[in-house]
């Protein structure tokens, strides 16, 4: 390769694209990658739910325990190469050599990792003081390989707005990992069924990706590009770490002190858990970050979408960490097995700390579009070690300890980390706490009346199955009807979304 920067490159090579403008229509835009986002989300998490039932009903919590272990130690390493890619789709003109400098260097990066985790499989099998997860680190390191090599072609699709081809990727991803898991597990593969979902799923998105790119790096490099656009991912990848410390602290100290069949049952109440944010904040910002990306040069804009985008997300969200803390009780039994019951009171207490966690979605996104990366790296800072500091005391206690004291953990969080965000992003504070905070009381309420109905329903002895549908569906009626009588905005987003299926009907009918 060349060093594209000690000379004149060719056109072909240099040529930067048009400024990265937002569409005319940009509201039609989101709505149709929120729609495809939608459409993967009810396929992968239909899937999931699929594949977590049978393989709840399959593996031990031992044997869940010691995938997870494998794969929370690898996290903090896969996310290292993705930083760099950031520059990507934040500038606003990009040229072919920027791409195929990152390139290169992401997937350098990526071999090296995945060498390095490989050789450290070792030691971090005698951190958790359980051989069997020498292998299971070994497998999951070739995975950095492979992830690394997406980076650049996802961010191709994402500045496009490509919402369909990425979520085609997802879905087909998702099944085909699906399938392997439970494929292993029936034949008695135990925790290898669970690596075999992500490794699988993994390798199908990364083929895909490359399908639907069309796009093949050139043998080229240049170190001014490297230097520029490097400097955006190494300013990212220290909050990125921080992060990844932030979401897997509990689970990776609760495997070193607590034991595998503890961990088991911690991280399955957390995947549970973890659904709202995995099927609402992380997908409404992946699709409007680009946007967001877009509207950096007009500042009312950019503000005015992310407070409505933090509001809705937030009404979204709080409302099922709620409902399934009511109904955990007799979902985890019911659907998964008695051999669970153990992650019903973490469950529950990781709502509460899901709920706090829902407060501070989507301010990454407002941070990195305003180019606050100092004031990211605070915020993250602070997050991770508040979480830190709960887990720790926590660990006195067990899983049930660890989760009540993240709930506190983050609701103490939650009014600072608003006020910084706002701050450096140019936002009054008062407007956006308005924002975040005033879907809670309807949510509250909806669960209160479902809480008080679920315990009429246990003492005229329904059947858990028909409890879970009944109370389920009266907080959903009661949080839709306290949202649309107490609420303008959400009221609009109501009569929005029923004029839009209204109208949709028409169309066909026609």
């Amino acid at each position: 390769m060349t060093d594209a920067s000690s000379r004149h490159p060719p056109p072909n090579e240099a040529d930067t694209e048009s400024t990265y403008r937002p569409p005319e229509n940009l509201s039609g835009t989101v709505a149709t990658g929120l729609r495809w986002k939608l459409t993967t989300q009810l396929v992968r998490e239909g899937s999931r739910l699929v594949v977590a039932v049978f393989l709840a009903r399959i593996l031990t919590p031992e044997q869940w325990g010691l995938a997870t272990m494998a794969l929370v130690a690898a996290a903090f390493i896969e996310f290292i190469p993705d930083s760099m890619s950031v520059g990507l789709v934040q500038r606003q003109q990009i040229s072919e050599r920027d791409r195929s400098t990152i390139f290169w260097t992401i997937m350098a990066m990526g071999v090296g990792i995945s060498v390095l985790g490989i050789a450290a499989s070792g030691f971090i099998a005698e951190l958790y003081g359980e051989p069997q997860v020498r292998e299971l680190f070994m497998a999951v390191s070739v995975g950095f390989a492979i992830s690394a090599s997406t980076s650049v072609p996802e961010t191709i699709l994402m500045r496009n707005l490509a919402y369909r081809a990425m979520e085609i990727r997802q879905m087909i991803a998702a099944l085909a990992g699906g399938a392997a898991a439970l494929t292993l597990a029936l034949a008695g593969a135990g925790p290898w069924a669970i690596v075999a979902n992500s490794l699988v799923a993994l390798t199908t998105s990364a083929v895909l990706l490359w399908w639907f790119a069309r796009w093949r790096p050139k043998l080229t490099f240049s170190r001014s590009a490297l230097a520029s656009l490097g400097a955006d991912g190494v300013r990212v990848l220290g909050t990125q770490l921080l992060t990844l410390v932030q979401l897997n602290a509990d689970k990776l100290l609760a495997g070193r002190y607590l034991g595998a069949g503890a961990l088991g049952s911690y991280s399955f109440a957390y995947q549970l858990m973890f659904t709202p944010v995995g099927n609402i904040a992380y997908p409404v910002q992946h699709v409007l970050f680009p946007v967001f990306a877009m509207l950096q040069e007009d500042a009312e804009r950019l503000n005015a979408a992310w407070l409505r985008t933090k509001h809705l997300s937030i009404a979204l969200m709080a409302p099922v960490f709620l409902v399934l803390l009511v109904v955990g009780p007799d979902l985890i039994p019911t659907v998964f097995g008695t051999r669970w019951e153990d992650s019903v009171p973490v469950l529950q207490l990781l709502c509460l700390a899901g709920v706090a966690y829902s407060l501070g979605t989507q301010n990454w996104s407002l941070l990195v579009v305003r180019e606050r990366s100092g004031t990211l790296f605070l915020v993250t800072f602070l997050t991770a070690a508040t979480v830190v500091t709960s887990v720790v005391i926590g660990l006195d206690w067990g899983i049930r300890g660890v989760a009540a004291m993240l709930a506190v953990g983050y609701w103490v969080l939650v009014l600072p980390e608003l006020w910084i965000t706002t701050y450096a992003g140019s936002v009054k504070f008062l407007t956006a706490a308005r924002a975040t905070l005033s879907p809670l009381p309807f949510a509250a309420a909806a669960a209160a009346g479902a809480y008080f109905a679920r315990l009429g329903l246990v003492e005229l002895d329904v059947l858990p199955a028909l409890r879970i549908v009944l109370v389920g569906a009266l907080f959903v009626s009661l949080y839709a009807s306290l949202a649309y009588v107490g609420s303008s905005s959400l009221r609009r987003e109501m009569r929005a979304v029923l004029r839009s299926r209204l109208f949709a009907r028409l169309r066909t009918s026609r």
